[in-house]
């Protein structure tokens, strides 16, 4: 078209440039999937070597989840509480805690202890049997190991009550920011969806009109350009939307067995 005069060569030029940016989105692209793929495989051996991904084994994003499945915030916190390990961590150390609380406890009391033996003094024999019977009796007195030990053990109880009830709070608001994130990343992926529609739509009609010579390459292009643009920020919404999810799983401790 261009030798014989239908299209002007300074468009001929721009379709040239356009080639070439696109061309280098393409090389960039590629290099950031590659770098993507080096990461992964370190996560993924096979026989001693790490599994290299193509296009062909690159999964596509799974069926969106029904919207219909609300949650219940009580009963995801009270679910949170039970599974997520920090609390869990604490639920133990308490616990032991409370057992060695116990032992410094047990060192105030009285101690009272009985004796028997066999014995070899001619005095202790009876029908030519000896045996020997004692009971000791000792009362703690000025037990400063012991009273600093119980001390210790009962503000190591009274941290640990705080430390848990500050966690179980963290917990609480890790959740509520998981869900916001959740609602929001679904809000964002449903306008960008909307948006790439338009685009393409805006797009095909641009071309028709290119066709019938109503418009120039230049808006052909930035129409394309807004599709491209439309795509990549629908992909990106949807990752976030699915990374939203992963945070919520992670905020209730979906992945981990509530204590018994």
């Amino acid at each position: 078209q261009a030798e014989a005069g239908a299209v002007a060569e300074f468009d001929v030029t721009e379709a040239h440039q356009e080639v070439q940016r696109r061309l280098e989105n393409v090389i960039k692209a590629k290099r950031e999937a590659e770098q993507e793929q080096f990461k992964l495989s370190l996560f993924l051996w096979d026989q001693g070597a790490p599994i290299t991904f193509n296009l062909q084994t690159v999964p596509d994003f799974p069926p969106l989840p029904s919207t219909s499945a609300s949650h219940s915030r009580e009963t995801d916190v009270d679910l949170a509480q039970q599974r997520r390990p920090e609390i869990l961590q604490i639920i133990l150390e308490a616990a032991r805690n409370h057992i060695d609380l116990g032992v410094a406890k047990n060192n105030l009391l009285p101690d009272l202890r009985a004796e028997a033996e066999p014995t070899r003094k001619p005095g202790e024999f009876v029908l030519g049997l000896g045996y020997r019977f004692g009971l000791q009796l000792s009362f703690p007195f000025l037990q400063k190991d012991a009273t600093g030990q119980q001390m210790q053990m009962k503000a190591k109880a009274e941290r640990l009550l705080w430390d848990q009830q500050y966690r179980m709070q963290q917990v609480a608001l890790d959740i509520d920011n998981a869900n916001s994130a959740v609602l929001r990343a679904e809000e964002r992926m449903q306008a960008a969806s909307q948006a790439l529609v338009y685009a393409r739509s805006l797009v095909k009609g641009e071309r028709t009109r290119f066709q019938v010579g109503a418009t120039n390459l230049l808006f052909v292009n930035l129409r394309e350009r807004n599709v491209v643009d439309a795509e990549v920020s629908y992909i990106q919404a949807q990752a976030e939307y699915y990374q939203a999810q992963a945070f919520y799983q992670w905020a209730i401790g979906h992945w981990t067995q509530p204590v018994a």
